[in-house]
Order: C-alpha cells, then sequence, then structure tokens
C-alpha cells in the first residue's frame, strides 16, 4: 500500500446510511493521499514516480478546462472527494480519469431524477438514466467500458457498505472492445500498419544517433534517449528516472561479461536488470555517456540547490565580486549577466516579466541574490514533488538523475541557464521525433532534412520503440516469460498488446510449434499430438497407439492383435526414451517378475514337475524387460529414441527353426550406433548361466 495510514471501511449496522456515509467522509478526510490539508480544495495533484497524478473534482453540467471549472454539487462532492482519496490508497494509479468519469455520469444522473446531488438519493430510477449518460458524455467504445468498469465498482461499494443498500445491481453494460492490436479485422491490420514502425524508420533513428555528435547537443541528447529505448521494451517515462550509475557489468557462466541496466518499470512490473545485447553494449555506453557530460552542469546546479536551500547559485557569468553580499542590491547589469537576461532597466510593467515585477513589490523596487535565490529555489524544486529525490522510494537523488538538464539546454536563441535543472516530459522526447505540426516545432528528422526513401515525413513516437522490440522478440521466439519479465511487464497477457505481427506470422508460428519438422515422438506425446508411423521408422500411413509402456506399431487394419495385450514381450511395443510412465511400469513389472522367477527356479531345484518350463518363459520376459529398461536408462540414448529389443537378442521363431536345422536364415544384426549392450549384464544375479543356457536353447 502507498498510504501509512490505510483503513479497511466496514459500515455499522447499528448506523443508518447517512450515519455510515458520514463516518466513511470523516475518516478519508485523514488518509494521506493527495495531501491531508488538501481536502477544500477541488484540483489535488500528486506524484507517482516522475508522473503527475491530477484529481479534478469537475462537473459534467457546466463548460471546464483543466484550469477553469465549476466544481461537483455538495453534498456529493464530498462523498466523491473521500471515495478518490480511499480508492487511490488502496490502488494508487497514473491516470484517475476513468474515476472521475463514473462520478461525473453519477451526479448527473442524481441531478436529473432528483434535483440535488447527494449519493443517498441513489435508487433505482437514477440508476435508469446512467446508460444514456454515458453514452452522451463519452463516444469511445473502449472508454464507455472503463468507464462503465468504474461506475460498477462505485455502486457496489456504496451498496455493500450500506450507502444506499437497497439499490438494485448495476453491471456494466458496455462490453469489453477487443484489443485491436490482435484483431484480424480489416481494422486490426490497419492499426498494426500504423503504430507498428518500419525497419527502415528505425534505422533512420540509429544513423541519427550516429551522427548526432555533428549536429549538436540537442541532437546528442534526445537520440541518447531513444538508443536507450531501443536496447529493451520500455517506457519513456521509465527511462527519465535512471540515476547515474544505472550501467552493471555481471560475468556470464561462459567467462564473457555483460552489460545491463538498473531499471524500474511502471505499472508494477518487477525492479531489477534489464541485460543488453551484446551487439547493442557500445551504443549503450556511449548513449549514457552522452547523457553524463550534457547534464553535468545541471547536476552540479541540482547538488547545490539541496546543499543550500533558499540561496542563489553564483556562476561564471556572474559579475559581483567575491566578497558581494546576498543582501546587496544587484544593478540591472549584474542581475543581466547572474539571471541570462537583457533588461534594459527595472520597471514594474512590461517588457519586465511577472515574476521579476512580483520580487520588485515585494523587495521595495530592488532586487538582491537572497530574493533570487528564494525564487530560484522554489521554481526549480517545485517541479520534483520529494525533492531532492525525482522516485517516491527516495532511492535517486536529483542530482544524481542521468537526464537531468539545464534550463533552455536545446534552445536555438538563448543559453542554457547555469543555476537551472530540470528532467524533460514524454512530450518532449516526443516532439524531437514526430513532426505532426500540433506543436509548432520541427523533429529532428526535419531540421537535419532526413526522410524515409520514398520521400515522406519520419514520425515516431518513444512508445513505437517499445512495440517494434516486442514485435521483434516474438518473432525471434522469446518465450512470454522472458519477454515479460525482459519489458518489465506486471503481467506475461500484456504481452499480447505489444505483439503486432502479421496473423500469417501467428499462425505459422502456432503450426511450427505444434508440428514441428524436428519433432521427436516423445515431444508429440507430452503435447498430445498423434505420432505417426513414420515417426517410429515404420512405412505405413496413419497413427500409431500411444500405451502407458510406449507405442503400439501393430496395424490393427491388417490383424487383430494376436498377443491380447501382453506387450512386454511384444515385437511391435516401441518405448520412447524420456516418457516417464514406460520406465516406471517396466521397473514394477521387473520385480513382480523376478519374484516370479525366483520362486520357480527353486521349484525347479525341488524337482517339481514342469517347474523348468515356468524359469524358462518368466526368464525370457525378464530378459525382455531388463533389456528395454537399461536401454532407456542409456545416457547415451537421447531422449525421443524410439526403442526396441535387438533383433540379435530376439530372433522370431520360424528364423530359430530354420537355424536350428541347419538352413540359413539371413540373419542380419543390426546394432545401434550410440548403445552398446553386453549380454552378461542383463542376467540374474546369481543364475547367469541358466538364463544364457534358455536363450542359446531356444
Amino acid at each position: 500500500m502507498m498510504e501509512n495510514n490505510i483503513f479497511l471501511f466496514k459500515p455499522k449496522s447499528e448506523l443508518t446510511a447517512e450515519g455510515n456515509l458520514n463516518n466513511f467522509i470523516l475518516k478519508c478526510k485523514k488518509l494521506n493521499a493527495f495531501g491531508v490539508d488538501q481536502w477544500d480544495e477541488n484540483l489535488w495533484a500528486d506524484h507517482k514516480g516522475v508522473r503527475k497524478v491530477t484529481a479534478r473534482f469537475s462537473t459534467n453540467t457546466k463548460p471546464s478546462t483543466s484550469y477553469s471549472f465549476e466544481p461537483l454539487s455538495l453534498p456529493y462532492r464530498d462523498f466523491a472527494k473521500a471515495y478518490i482519496k480511499y480508492a487511490y490508497s488502496y490502488k494508487p494509479v497514473t491516470n484517475l480519469q476513468r474515476h472521475f468519469e463514473a462520478l461525473r455520469v453519477l451526479e448527473e444522473a442524481l441531478l436529473e431524477v432528483n434535483g440535488t446531488a447527494d449519493i443517498l438519493g441513489l435508487d433505482g430510477t437514477v440508476l435508469t438514466n446512467i446508460d444514456s449518460i454515458f453514452r452522451k458524455r463519452i463516444s469511445n467504445s473502449e472508454g464507455l467500458n472503463k468507464a462503465g468498469y468504474q461506475m460498477e465498482l462505485i455502486l457496489k461499494f456504496c451498496r455493500e457498505n450500506h450507502f444506499t443498500p437497497n439499490i438494485p445491481e448495476w453491471s456494466n453494460p458496455f462490453r469489453k472492445v477487443k484489443l485491436v492490436a490482435i484483431s484480424v479485422s480489416e481494422e486490426g491490420k490497419k492499426h498494426r500498419a500504423e503504430k507498428l514502425p518500419s525497419d527502415e524508420v528505425m534505422m533512420q533513428v540509429a544513423k541519427l544517433f550516429h551522427d548526432a555528435p555533428n549536429l549538436g547537443v540537442e541532437a546528442e541528447y534526445f537520440t541518447a534517449v531513444m538508443a536507450l529505448l531501443m536496447v529493451a521494451p520500455s517506457r519513456c517515462s521509465e527511462v527519465l528516472s535512471l540515476p547515474l550509475n544505472c550501467l552493471v557489468w555481471e560475468e556470464t557462466r561462459a567467462g564473457e561479461m555483460k552489460l545491463g541496466i538498473r531499471w524500474v518499470p511502471a505499472k508494477n512490473g518487477k525492479e531489477g536488470v534489464k541485460w543488453v545485447p551484446t551487439v547493442m553494449t557500445d551504443v549503450v555506453t556511449q548513449a549514457v555517456e552522452r547523457l553524463e557530460r550534457i547534464g553535468e552542469p545541471a547536476r552540479k546546479a541540482a547538488k547545490f540547490a539541496e546543499a543550500n536551500p533558499n540561496k542563489f547559485m553564483r556562476h561564471e557569468y556572474c559579475i559581483t565580486p567575491e566578497n558581494f553580499s546576498d543582501a546587496t542590491p544587484l544593478t540591472v547589469q549584474q542581475f543581466n549577466a547572474a539571471m541570462e537576461l537583457n533588461l534594459a532597466r527595472f520597471t514594474m510593467n512590461a517588457p519586465t516579466p511577472k515574476w521579476l515585477i512580483s520580487l520588485l513589490k515585494e523587495n521595495d523596487g530592488t532586487i538582491n541574490y537572497k530574493a533570487l535565490g528564494k525564487y530560484q529555489y522554489e521554481s526549480f524544486v517545485k517541479k520534483f514533488k520529494n525533492f531532492p529525490y525525482i522516485d517516491n522510494a527516495k532511492h535517486i537523488k536529483v542530482s544524481e538523475a542521468l537526464l537531468l538538464h539545464r534550463e533552455n539546454e536545446y534552445h536555438k536563441d538563448f543559453s542554457p541557464r547555469p543555476f537551472s535543472f530540470g528532467l524533460p516530459t514524454v512530450n518532449a522526447v516526443n516532439d524531437r521525433f514526430s513532426d505532426k505540426g500540433h506543436t509548432g516545432k520541427s523533429s529532428l528528422f526535419a531540421k537535419h532534412g532526413i526522410s524515409s526513401f520514398d520521400g515522406s515525413k519520419i514520425l515516431i513516437a518513444s512508445h513505437d520503440a517499445r512495440r517494434w522490440l516486442s514485435t521483434k522478440a516474438e518473432r525471434g521466439g522469446m518465450d512470454e516469460l522472458t519477454l515479460a519479465n525482459w519489458a518489465g511487464r506486471a503481467k506475461v497477457s500484456d504481452n499480447a498488446k505489444y505483439d503486432y505481427r502479421t496473423e500469417k506470422e501467428k499462425s505459422d508460428e502456432s503450426a511450427l510449434v505444434l508440428f514441428g519438422n524436428d519433432m521427436t515422438p516423445l515431444d508429440k506425446i507430452n503435447m498430445n499430438i498423434p505420432v505417426s508411423f513414420e515417426d517410429i521408422g515404420k512405412d505405413l500411413v496413419g497413427s500409431a497407439i500411444v500405451t502407458e509402456l510406449g507405442i503400439c506399431e501393430h496395424d490393427f487394419a491388417m490383424l487383430p492383435c494376436q498377443r491380447d495385450g501382453d506387450c512386454e514381450t511384444c515385437k511391435e511395443l516401441v518405448c520412447i526414451k524420456g516418457m516417464d510412465s514406460s520406465l516406471q511400469q517396466l521397473k514394477k513389472r521387473e520385480i513382480q517378475v523376478a519374484s516370479q522367477l525366483s520362486k520357480s527356479q527353486q521349484s525347479h531345484k525341488m524337482g517339481v514337475f514342469g517347474a523348468d518350463r515356468w524359469v524358462s518363459a518368466q526368464g525370457w520376459r525378464l530378459t525382455h524387460i531388463r533389456t528395454k529398461i537399461k536401454i532407456l536408462e542409456d545416457e547415451n540414448t537421447p531422449n525421443g529414441t524410439p526403442v526396441r529389443i535387438p533383433e540379435e537378442y530376439d530372433p522370431s521363431p520360424i528364423k530359430d527353426a530354420l537355424i536350428s536345422k541347419g538352413l540359413s536364415a539371413d540373419i542380419q544384426p543390426q546394432p545401434t550406433e550410440s548403445i552398446t549392450i553386453k549380454t552378461e549384464e542383463l542376467a540374474l544375479n546369481n543364475d547367469a548361466s541358466d538364463l544364457f543356457d534358455i536363450m542359446e536353447g531356444l
């Protein structure tokens, strides 16, 4: 949980609905989420990692913007604030948009039916208006589904906590939209074509990184950021929080040094090391070196701010003497040198900046280092919620952030301010690679005259690298768990959102997995795929029968089984190395037959009539079983190998009869190259001579 004062609200049966609601609101006011002193404000802010989370309690009933809006009506507003605090404390998210869409629709429905917005007035009539208001306010199918889901949670919460215990159940009527990325429709094809950058575009990014040292500091910085995004599937916000010492080297089992990046994924991904592909090692080290060099002055300024709160950092362009007091008024020239400005004089109106006018009013028309220091410290520190740290866990200081840079670092008209520091936004990164015209800024491609081979503009967002790498990994056969860990995803199922392969690629991969050319009989048995006669070396068309002992290669279309299920000594039983049930059953039968043979041998020694026949039969059976066990346990036998009794150890009765009459049967032994079986190893402990006599007499 994010907050240390979180509680699980439980209604009291002796209280009325109003009493339970008031109790809930009073408890939520004390939660730390969004601050304990912000209750009366209607615009809250918090930070999750480097991302700002906003809670704006505005109504749908009046026009509004992010900065100017009419708040939700009372007393409904207090319930909405309590619910947001409570829900966010249990599950901090980076975006509360869908929560507020549901809350605003619910307020609107209450006003339409009751004329007042009070959660205690929620009833079945109000619920009937929710669907139509949703459709009026949200046109996107995915948005309707997600906001509807939040509405379902809110109504369930009100019912279970006895605020409105008698309202009927309301289920989200808006169906979940199928992921366009995996859809086989025309829309899915179009979506994949638009979202997945081509290899040509990604190679243009690589070329821009290569040429960046000759193109200026802006190209160096932002191509280095993009290079880190092209190492492993990542979010741009994750790169923004990398520390200076993010690189780690470890020795592999082969004795080679492998480079990795310490990484903290967003959206509940597992923190760890993202290993860098060997071919990208030089690129990563070069990118980190560039970012270290460019951000060094900004980290110096941040370190000064950490050690000297509210104090102005005097820099190389300051023209005041060394012993100049912080309280002494500055001349216009001294002020311009300190602030990298070019004012003619101090005035209380334009073109004097508003912030400076405010400072001049506070200091009787003068300005000094003390006032500048306080202003600068507050203006830069407010960008970081947990200053001097950039992360909620307070592990990485601002002065240790890899991507830190100065104000105006990449401005074409103004010089970087030496006392400044800050981190770029995701939009700032995207603006350098996607020249869409909505920002009025040109991308690095446009600035340096780089276009596609067909002359079209190159448009690529920071998130496109994540899609491209994920799809490449899928095409390369990376398993789903490894890919999810590599990309820093909380769930393996999230891989599907970034899999932009065509339907043909996916179907071909499925066919390869199911019916690959190099699959052994064991692979097919484990995957419940039919084993053909060809798989076990028999020239027949059709599928063999898999049994607990192995595979029966008898052609039942020709003749029913003549052995009545006595498979242990059957020539048409093929055992498969690696098939556990086969080996276990054979070992079990070995113990049973050995015990029976021992009794038969004792009876034979005592002269029991017919016992010699049992010794012969059981010895022969045990020899078959142990021969198969020996081959299946042999380390030289690869898994999946079909195993039969070698022909020289198991001649057919016809061949044996021919040999006994001195006729040629053209018996050609077929020993396997990988297995050598010594007949003496197959004998019983104290009865080897008996067994050899049996085998020679058959």
